[in-house]
């Protein structure tokens, strides 16, 4: 029996050449691989047609879903060489670390006591957790031993020194050895050992003695090239059972996942991860071809942005590339060498170009699949027969979806992505259209994700369909809502099409409409209902359901606004300002005309009503102009009114927020308004107005840049023309026509006319 122990690097392609070179020499009977040992039953679909990389194994908690870990592979990782090797010859194949039972039992005791505490295994930028395996140093060495050998050979880039040693080697005899006695040293010189490290060493020990004892003869160990010292010399049995004694446990489930380059390069917070995956993938499949195709691909790239990228400066690339490399005594060239070709002689030295050719080439968007087989939960199940039915694409690149909502294709695919937002899969999100597209159409981004999957086996706790767990999940969050929530879930489920819930939404909004007493919420509630009575016949919703639930809250409303609108302050009368204008769009929205009048009449009381807070008064004085409900010179007294001297200037500051607040093209065809609220401006003291100076600004600054423009113009022409006036009144009073006549003479002769 013999024990061979492989050292790799994560996602290496000329590692997993290497690798797979030397397993075929071996031929071995076994391949154990890292990775967490319980998830091994996973391996089945490895050889599965419908498996492409990348993909990754998901490792999750069982009562919580979000407690996970991604083990990513793709084509070139030495890894899945190794797994795709044993597979195809029906060799056992195995993973061999830490249980994941372990490991997120570990972190979630980590998170409970020390919380916030800056944990390594946390993604960046909210993205899916990472495994707690290489991304979690102590120290530099641990970070990033290939980084450490690459500056003791005198190289600031690692990924260079690891593409000159080991992508672009040809001969791969002896580099394992190489790689064991590196990590060897370096973990000499390395004294602190995490626990962590520690219990996974002990634990991958374990299951090569294990498979050792069962007879096989030759066993291939596949592990990252730091823990290949420790599992080259086995040790004590008894002080690794020791050491891992005693382990929490959580039950957890594993699948397999589709994944993407962008999630494997470092920026993703992957720890394990590699800068530049599509440039690896590259090289695993072109070899000594690469960078001949890189620069094809890349002229490609830039001509499909309509960039000027021709034949000969490819040739240019490629011949500027190989006098880089031969300069700097270097194989062939590499990625550092084509990327600054590319710049220079492509992308004629344009950074924005080079960006371009980085994230669609360097990094890449290819997004892998899974068999249906290797989702065992039923709600993913259900989720990809509908994308398959629906005709839908899982893509990692942005895609624009126009849906028109009269076809049944297009509803569909509108009702599975508003459902899926209710369970918080953000798979898309609504975009506007074009102007004129009509309510019949909707728009969509959508861009699939890796932590998307996650969110769906979390899902999973709410129903095995898509329908049934948007359903439970719309229902419980109406347990925590308050009316205008309630009202907009009731717009969620009909744009969901969950009829049940939406029964049982309508129910619990009209008994708490009737229990509520704050009519600023009945208000707020009125607008997501009308848009579904305006808009139902789009999605055959019935707008018999939602009529009295409507009405009925616009009665209250009625009945309640005067005694909601007085005696309140700022803050509350700039709420209540909110919620009025929300209901004032939903009486119109409805296009009721009974409806409208009894609106417009609540409206007017609140003119005349003198505890109403002026902001209030100003606003109502603004909404029924809008309706001509009021005459211009009826708003010209009120405003007269509200803004004369026996008025406090704060108050008048606050009427004047209310009437100017929304369109500004008012005040510019509203003459008299205009004349009264510029002599009020005027007249204030210099103190008044710098007090009341921030309220009026905000007052105006919701007004667009062109509208204040022709309001500032209106009021220099008016007083323009008023300075005029004056000074021809005053050049009139003063008029002689005697001394007129004495003058003219004299004129005359100055300028050689005859005086008549």
């Amino acid at each position: 029996m013999t024990l061979h122990v492989f050292g790799i690097r994560h996602h290496g392609p000329g590692c997993a050449r290497a690798l797979r070179v030397a397993l075929e020499s071996l031929a071995p009977d076994v391949v154990l691989v890292e990775g967490p040992a319980d998830a091994t039953e996973a391996l089945e679909c490895v050889a599965h047609e419908g498996m492409v990389p990348p993909v990754a194994l998901l490792s999750y908690a069982v009562d919580d879903p979000q407690t996970s870990s991604f083990y990513p592979f793709a084509e070139f990782s030495p890894e899945w060489q190794a797994l795709r090797y044993g597979a195809e010859r029906n060799l056992a194949i195995r993973f061999m670390d830490l249980p994941s039972t372990h490991t997120l039992a570990l972190r979630s005791r980590a998170s409970e006591t020390a919380p916030g505490d800056g944990d390594d295994h946390a993604p960046d930028g909210g993205g899916p957790p990472v495994p707690l395996d290489d991304a979690e140093p102590s120290d530099a060495i641990r970070e990033d031993p290939i980084g450490s050998l690459a500056a003791a050979a005198g190289f600031n880039d690692h990924e260079q020194w690891w593409d000159l040693q080991v992508e672009q080697r040809r001969d791969a005899a002896g580099l394992f050895e190489g790689i064991l006695e590196a990590m060897t040293v370096l973990r000499e010189t390395h004294v602190e050992r995490r626990l962590l490290e520690l219990h996974r060493e002990a634990y991958m020990r374990g299951v090569i003695r294990a498979t050792l004892k069962e007879g096989f003869q030759r066993v291939a160990v596949v592990c990252g090239a730091w823990h290949a010292p420790a599992l080259y010399t086995l040790g004590s049995a008894m002080a690794d059972a020791e050491l891992l004694k005693g382990l929490p446990k959580v039950k957890v489930a594993a699948t397999w996942v589709p994944w993407t380059y962008s999630r494997l390069s470092f920026r993703s917070g992957y720890g394990a991860g590699v800068d530049s995956p599509g440039w690896y993938e590259h090289v695993w499949t072109y070899r000594q071809k690469a960078p001949v195709v890189w620069a094809t691909l890349a002229a490609r790239l830039l001509r499909g942005q309509d960039l000027d990228a021709s034949a000969a400066n490819v040739i240019e690339t490629v011949r500027l590339s190989d006098a880089l490399a031969s300069m700097r005594e270097l194989p062939a060239p590499g990625l550092a060498e084509l990327r600054e070709a590319i710049e220079s002689v492509l992308c004629g030295g344009e950074r924005a170009r080079l960006a371009l050719i980085r994230s669609r080439l360097e990094i890449g968007d290819a997004l892998g699949a899974v068999p249906a087989q290797a989702n065992q939960v039923p709600l993913m199940l259900d989720f990809r027969q509908q994308v398959k039915r629906l005709r839908l694409k899982l893509s990692a690149e942005p895609q624009q979806l126009e849906l028109d909502l009269r076809k049944d294709n297009d509803r569909e695919r509108s009702r599975l992505l508003h459902r899926l937002r209710v369970l918080g899969v953000e798979w898309g999100r609504t975009v506007a259209l074009s102007k004129g597209s009509g309510t019949f159409k909707e728009g969509w981004q959508v861009v699939w994700g890796p932590e998307l999957e996650v969110e769906l086996i979390s899902a999973n706790i709410h129903g095995n369909t898509i329908e049934s767990a948007a359903g439970r999940a719309l229902s419980e969050r109406a347990e925590a809502a308050d009316l205008p929530e309630l009202s907009r879930l009731v717009e969620v489920a009909i744009v969901s099409q969950l009829p049940p819930a939406l029964d049982a939404l309508l129910v619990e909004l009209d008994a708490r409409a009737a229990s509520s007493s704050d009519v600023r919420l009945q208000m707020k509630s009125l607008a997501p209902l009308a848009r579904l009575v305006r808009y139902s016949d789009v999605r055959e919703t019935r707008a018999e359901q939602l009529l009295p639930v409507l009405k009925g809250i616009f009665e209250r409303v009625l009945v309640g606004m005067p005694l909601a609108c007085t005696l309140l302050d700022d803050a509350a009368a700039g709420q209540m300002v909110d919620a009025i204008g929300q209901a004032h769009v939903a009486t119109l929205l409805l296009d009721d005309a009974l409806l409208k009048t009894e609106w417009l009449l609540a409206l007017h009381k609140l003119l005349d009503a003198g505890t109403v807070h002026p902001r209030i008064r100003g606003r109502v004085c603004r909404l029924l102009l809008e309706q001509r409900a009021l005459v211009e010179g009826e708003v010209a007294r009120r405003a007269s009114l509200a803004l004369s001297p026996s008025v406090e200037a704060a108050e008048a500051a606050q009427w004047v927020e209310g009437l100017v607040a929304g369109d500004g093209l008012l005040l510019v065809h509203q003459e008299e308004l205009l004349a009264t609220l510029d002599a009020w401006l005027s007249g204030l003291g210099a103190d008044v107005f710098q007090a009341q100076l921030p309220l009026l600004r905000r007052a105006f600054s919701g007004l667009a840049a062109p509208e204040r423009r022709a309001v500032a113009q209106r009021v220099k022409r008016a007083q323009t023309a008023g300075a005029r006036g004056a000074v021809e009144q005053r050049a009139s009073a003063d008029f002689d026509e005697g001394k007129v006549s004495q003058l003219l003479p004299v004129l005359a002769q100055i300028l050689g006319v005859n005086h008549v």
